[in-house]
């Protein structure tokens, strides 16, 4: 190698899911295309209806395409990730979170390390309930602003928020999004099993925190932080009613938003537009005017375009599986399997098929739609509970969102972090192997216990 050999570059993310793109268009051509019929007046599909169909590989004009199309289909959450960014900045430029989270950890002094906990316990509590599923981006720079001030770093702040929602979404007993339909679809009493999901939910939360925590704790150099950093409005300007009005209002809007989604299962539009309203409240009370709020607005979008085109792109991978018609042949494959597996690899298996199927179809309500249905019988016939075939559905479906790339929403979470993936993938890989293990084992006792 010369000395003027460039070193090797680890690619961007919009690169990393384009490749997978490519990758599933060429899967295409090579799975034998297939399909279910659905159920009359459903989405659900009809599991003795699999047959073969005529090769529909796309074609490299499919290909750029489904960038289009991915971005039409995700439109909903991109529209919501620029005016939420939107509307956080406001509220940051408003300096009301900055000073106020630098105001909490000098009063705390040195227990100021029990806002970690606390923050990841209650991430956790709204992800299970379904609360904080695509809306955790939005939250993405207060966890930042909050790591930064306990000289901890942008993994920390992402983790406190995102990995911890996501944790409690992937182990809820509740999820409306994932647990609930599921069993709907299985013929369960809905929210059955309830005692034994909150036992995993809370299994899973421990060794979370006491991850999250320790890294935190192994980069925190205050003494570094403090001569490095250059010195910020929180270190300059006193907290004070302005400041204080302007939080009110964000707690009062996402209480709000937290009972709404719970009781009306509002959507991200609700979300969105409490935000708006929020926003302008803050920005009226901390004297910003109409041009500051319009100003941080629109820097708040902008610092969204690359996590919007992360949504997209990641959105396309699906497009493209769907228009080759191979979904349905890949749940075909995994029925054929199951059937012919001893008694006691069923669950695992099952779970570890969700898993890796949650990369094409990383939704949970849409996994829940196309799983399911041939799940739900399979297990009767290689004498599975239903209810252990929903809980291997719903693990497998949520632990691998944080870190399969097909997953946008950890995608718009790290980007808005000022992370690369390859940074956020080497350090969650340890948790995720664990929660592999956990999930294994939860199979085992599922199957064991009877449930």
């Amino acid at each position: 190698m010369t000395a003027n050999a460039k070193k090797f570059s680890f690619p961007n993310s919009l690169v990393i899911v384009f490749v997978m793109m490519i990758l599933a268009a060429v899967l295409t051509h090579i799975i034998p295309a297939g399909s279910y019929d659905y159920v009359p007046g459903t989405k659900l599909l009809d599991p003795a209806t699999y047959h073969g169909i005529p090769q529909q590989g796309v074609s490299p004009w499919g290909l750029v395409d489904a960038v289009f199309a991915g971005m039409v289909k995700a439109g909903p959450i991109i529209v919501f990730t620029f005016l939420v960014g939107g509307y956080f900045q406001v509220l940051i430029s408003s300096n009301a979170v900055d000073v106020f989270i630098h105001r909490l950890v000098e009063r705390l002094g040195s227990h100021s390390f029990l806002i970690l906990p606390s923050i990841i316990v209650i991430m956790s509590v709204l992800g299970a309930s379904g609360v904080m599923a695509n809306p955790v981006v939005a939250t993405i720079p207060i966890g930042v602003i909050l790591a930064r001030r306990l000289g901890a770093d942008k993994i920390t702040g992402v983790a406190i928020m995102f990995l911890a929602a996501y944790g409690g979404y992937a182990t809820s007993p509740v999820c409306a999004m994932t647990v609930q339909i599921a069993q709907q679809i299985s013929g369960l009493p809905m929210l059955s099993g309830f005692g034994f999901r909150c036992g995993v939910w809370l299994f899973f939360l421990i060794p979370t925190a006491l991850f999250i925590v320790r890294h935190a704790r192994r980069v925190r150099l205050a003494a570094e932080t403090k001569k490095n950093d250059d010195p910020s409005a929180a270190e300059t300007v006193p907290f004070n009613a302005r400041h204080a009005l302007a939080l009110l209002g964000l707690a009062a809007g996402l209480g709000v938003y937290v009972w709404g989604s719970l009781s009306l299962h509002w959507g991200m539009n609700y979300m969105a537009g409490i935000m708006m309203l929020v926003a302008m409240f803050g920005a009226m009370v901390t004297g910003m005017g109409m041009n500051g709020f319009v100003t941080a607005f629109l820097q708040g979008a902008r610092q969204m375009t690359f996590s919007a085109m992360l949504i997209g792109l990641a959105t396309g991978i699906s497009v493209v599986l769907s228009e080759g018609h191979i979904l349905h042949s890949i749940i075909y494959g995994m029925a054929v399997a199951l059937n012919g597996l001893h008694h006691a690899l069923v669950a695992p298996v099952m779970f570890i098929f969700n898993l890796l199927f949650n990369f094409f179809v990383p939704s949970g309500s849409g996994q829940a739609a196309v799983v399911m249905p041939i799940m739900a019988p399979l297990s009767d016939v290689v004498h599975v509970s239903r209810q252990t075939a929903v809980l291997a559905f719903q693990l497998g479906d949520g632990l691998s969102n944080v870190i399969f790339p097909t997953n946008g929403t950890m995608m718009a979470s790290i980007a808005m972090a000022g992370l690369d993936y390859r940074t956020w993938a080497r350090w969650v890989l340890p948790l995720f192997l664990l929660w592999t293990v956990m999930a294994v084992l939860v199979m085992a006792v599922a199957v064991a216990s009877g449930l």
